[in-house]
């Protein structure tokens, strides 16, 4: 049997930090951030090159675990942070309660698609020379814990870590292991304790749980994407290329410049709308709560929704403006769209593993209600399949 170990160098985890963010699909944290990271851990580790090693999940072991650290908080608290003593704390916490249930936990994933989130937990593989499995928890990026992949598919929130950079350290073991709705709360709570800024350890995963469950080959994934963003020198044609090859499903919705970003901070999320001005004429609306959650297409104030999570509406910049850190052929998050930018809305096929469906309870949609009654939207999924 061929090992399919491979060894991600810095441009590679460049690529990833790129691809994350465009699936991110507006949250998971900025490219810049991701970024700013990468750099404060070479700062920190001089005498290390910034590399880890990848794994797929058939090369787990039996009473082998991987888990999801997280940077939970906000975003505007952790910029410039090095975060690995928040990630490190978090995921040592949890091997110790691992332990006591008899469990190997010896590898680290990120909980979601995004330019911070996806790095975080290879922070832990970078310090630690820990393997580092190539999945993720969504797929994309997601509001909260009871919107993760991780939850729709029937996987165990609990045991809990969490943790500062000083190791001020908190566990949450819930009763029922997998209510991710009170984990959510419980730990948003803690987190704002510790100055919002905070590492999350949890949902502990076995081999067949990324096989089944969760999506697997993400990371290789977004790699693939980011070296095709960052190396494609049309940078109005980015999503057309990535497409063209085959790497993922994508469409374009539309390119034009940005009009209008409303942003309202409440509760520890962003949530607002950004309106893009097409160049062929249509308006275009984007509804986020910190993720993209509906893409419309309209005239005169009137919009037709287009598609909905947990499809991905993302948007790169194809024109920037000036004194902005975002450049042309940079995918950006909502906390980097400004107004006055050109910028492409894209559509992208989110993985397969969303729609099992196992118990026909359509629990895959209904995690979203909440956050589609946030901004008005009462209709039902409208999937990527069904754009023209």
């Amino acid at each position: 049997e061929t090992s399919m170990i491979r060894t991600l160098n810095e441009e590679a985890l460049i690529n990833v930090i790129w691809g994350a963010t465009l699936l991110g699909g507006g949250g998971g944290g900025s490219l810049q951030s991701g970024l700013d990271m990468l750099e404060a851990y070479k700062k920190a580790h001089p005498e290390k090159a910034p590399e880890l090693e990848l794994i797929t999940y058939d090369e787990m072991l039996e009473g082998e675990y991987a888990a999801v650290t997280a940077g939970m908080g906000s975003p505007q608290a952790i910029v410039g942070l090095d975060f690995s003593q928040y990630a490190i704390n978090a995921f040592e916490l949890l091997q110790e309660m691992a332990k006591r249930e008899g469990k190997n936990l010896k590898y680290s994933i990120p909980v979601e698609l995004g330019g911070f989130n996806t790095f975080v937990p290879m922070l832990i593989s970078l310090v630690k020379g820990i393997s580092f499995v190539d999945a993720d928890g969504a797929g994309r990026a997601v509001p909260a814990l009871e919107t993760l992949l991780l939850h729709v598919n029937g996987c165990a929130t609990s045991p809990l870590a969490m943790a500062n950079d000083v190791n001020d350290k908190i566990t949450i073991e819930l009763a029922d292991p997998y209510n991710a709705p009170l984990a959510e709360k419980l730990g948003r709570d803690v987190c704002i304790e510790f100055g919002m800024k905070s590492g999350l350890s949890g949902w502990m995963v076995s081999k067949e749980d990324i096989k089944d469950r969760i999506v697997d080959g993400s990371i290789t994934l977004v790699e693939r994407v980011g070296d095709i963003f960052r190396n494609t020198e049309d940078k109005t044609m980015l999503l057309e290329t990535l497409a063209k090859k085959g790497i993922v499903e994508a469409k374009v919705i539309g390119k034009g410049k940005v009009e209008k970003v409303f942003t309202d901070m409440s509760g520890g999320f962003d949530y607002g709308y950004v309106l893009v001005k097409g160049e062929d004429g249509a308006d275009y609306k984007v509804d986020f709560q910190n993720e993209n959650l509906l893409v419309s297409k309209g005239k005169n104030g009137t919009f037709t929704p287009l598609m909905t999570v947990p499809d991905i509406t993302c948007m790169y910049c194809i024109q920037t403006i000036p004194g902005s850190p975002v450049k042309a052929g940079m995918p950006v998050s909502n906390a980097d769209v400004k107004e006055g930018m050109v910028v492409g809305i894209g559509a992208i096929k989110v993985n397969e593993k969303w729609f099992k469906d196992e118990n026909h309870d359509k629990k895959w949609w209904t995690v979203w209600k909440e956050y589609m009654d946030n901004i008005k939207y009462t209709g039902d999924n409208i999937p990527f399949d069904h754009l023209k």
